[in-house]
């Protein structure tokens, strides 16, 4: 089948998955009867199988950059704005402020305020059930092709990494709303569907971790074209790590054998012997994508039209010389929380992740590839837009070594902790950890926030290892913490929708 039909076949599964998605506007989930305008001419054949994985894939990065009013970078608005490394991001995120006598609430999301009319889109979680039910689709269908449709094991791959989107995307959205409806089929009937409730987090985990158990029998270990982009056994003991030590945190704090299971799932991919890690001197590369470390990412690629383009999450964290004639920079790094974090003069992080020229302003050049003609930054069309062509990380080998630290310093196995830490500080080039074990806990959380900052995960990092009161200069005080207010509201759009559906607690008569 060639690259022209291919592109056909996939702009038609997301075009028809889109209208029937929100073809009823009395429905919070609306399925699409896939096979209805098609059925007599798709799900025929293995290309046909292997376009329809592909439009999951589609939607499911879509869905991780989408959003109206932030610029389309969902992803980092959910994992990077709130953290406090950003004092202001452009005037929709300075300040909260009050109305007469009353706290206006979401006029300032790196101070934590998740709600207001820009931050609506945020909240609604549509998209992600428009990847899920499309990868609910590809299971049902694929497993009804006859095998000998398939070559090269090609089927059982398929229907693995269908498991595998769709433990993550439950597993993304648990991190941000914690209760979430479940769903595992297709309805034949959009509108006949019912509105459903919210299943306990709990449960959707370990659906979540059920559907990787599949993946683990269907995937193996990959190189090659679709290394990291495309998801493999090493992707998932990556997410069922991560699974795992959430789980371990939502049972505060006291199952250890999450945390001995997250370990081994590492100790799967440390042993693989698939994975090393990229030398300082090449972390353009490890950026640029599909690296030596990298385990999954999200594929933004220049040649495929993935690139970001204008206005984003890239745009507003860089000015000149990184784009042409941009001199206000709207994005104010927090640079003396960012200056403690990063302590050590000689962590190679340090100097690639930042532009320092002006040590009141510092610039975030992670991205930009400054160090490398490999990584395009400025839109050879406009050399005042950007247009990034990096990958965005996802899981790699780096986060997986501070994450096996993590636990084992919760198991108490200091030694093995100190270990996988201290690699990762060695390839940073900064010398290994002498402090104590009682030291140990803050000192791995803090070498995770230098080595994840501004991929999208640090937020997720902090709820985990309740650092958020410690790290957000006041921002995110005990009580909140408890309140579970990092969670996101749901948009008033869905609860309109569907009146089985409670607003998270500490968001509950703010909207």
């Amino acid at each position: 089948m060639n690259t022209k039909k291919i592109y056909a076949i996939v702009m038609l599964l997301l075009i028809v998955a889109s209208t029937v998605l929100f073809s009823s506007c009395k429905k919070l989930l609306n399925f699409a009867p896939e096979d209805a305008p098609y059925e007599g001419s798709f799900w025929k054949t293995q290309d046909d199988a292997i376009s329809a994985l592909a439009g999951v894939y589609s939607l499911s990065r879509k869905s991780m950059f989408r959003g109206e009013y932030t610029h389309y970078m969902s992803h980092f608005s959910y994992g990077d704005l709130s953290t406090g490394q950003f004092n202001k991001v452009n005037s929709d995120f300075v300040l909260s402020f009050l109305v007469e006598g009353d706290t206006y609430y979401g006029t300032g999301i790196n101070i934590g305020d998740f709600i207001g009319p820009y931050l609506e889109d945020l909240g609604d979680w549509s998209s992600y059930y428009k990847t899920i039910n499309m990868a609910n689709t590809v299971l049902q269908k694929v497993n009804g092709m006859p095998n000998n449709l398939f070559t090269d094991n090609r089927k059982n791959r398929i229907l693995g990494e269908a498991y595998f989107l769709r433990a993550f995307n439950y597993f993304y959205m648990v991190r941000l709303w914690g209760d979430v409806p479940l769903v595992l089929k297709n309805s034949a009937d959009p509108v006949k569907s019912e509105n459903l409730p919210r299943v306990s987090e709990k449960i959707v985990l370990d659906s979540a971790l059920a559907d990787l158990a599949k993946a683990q029998k269907f995937l193996k270990f990959t190189t090659g074209n679709d290394h990291s982009v495309s998801a493999d056994k090493g992707a998932v003991f990556a997410l069922k790590a991560n699974i795992l030590r959430w789980k371990y945190f939502l049972n505060k704090n006291t199952d250890n054998a999450l945390l001995t299971e997250a370990v081994a799932s590492i100790d799967s991919i440390t042993n693989a012997g698939t994975y090393s890690l990229v030398s300082a001197a090449n972390f353009d590369k490890l950026y640029k994508g599909r690296s030596s470390e990298a385990i999954f990412e999200i594929a933004t690629s220049l040649v495929q039209n993935e690139f970001q383009l204008g206005d984003g999450y890239f745009y507003v964290t860089s000015m000149q010389p990184y784009i042409k004639d941009r001199f206000q920079m709207p994005v104010v790094l927090n640079v003396d929380l960012l200056d403690g974090i990063y302590q050590y003069g000689s962590d190679a992080r340090m100097a690639y992740n930042f532009d320092k020229s002006d040590e009141e302003n510092w610039i975030l050049t992670k991205y930009t590839g400054r160090n490398s003609e490999n990584v395009k930054f400025r839109n050879p069309e406009n050399s005042t837009n950007p247009m990034v062509d990096c990958n965005i990380p996802i899981f790699r080998l780096g986060e997986q070594l501070l994450l096996r630290a993590e636990c084992k310093e919760l198991l108490g196995n200091f030694s093995g902790a100190r270990t996988d830490l201290n690699i990762v500080r060695q390839r940073a080039n900064v010398l290994g950890f002498t402090g104590g074990d009682g030291e140990l806990k803050t000192e791995i959380f803090e070498e995770t926030y230098r080595e994840i900052a501004f991929e999208g995960q640090l937020w997720y990092v902090m709820i985990r290892n309740n650092q958020m009161p410690a790290y957000t200069e006041g921002r995110f005080p005990q009580s909140r913490f408890d309140q579970e207010g990092w969670k996101w509201p749901i948009a008033r759009s869905i609860l309109q929708k569907n009146q089985l559906l409670v607003q998270n607690k500490y968001w509950n008569g703010k909207l």
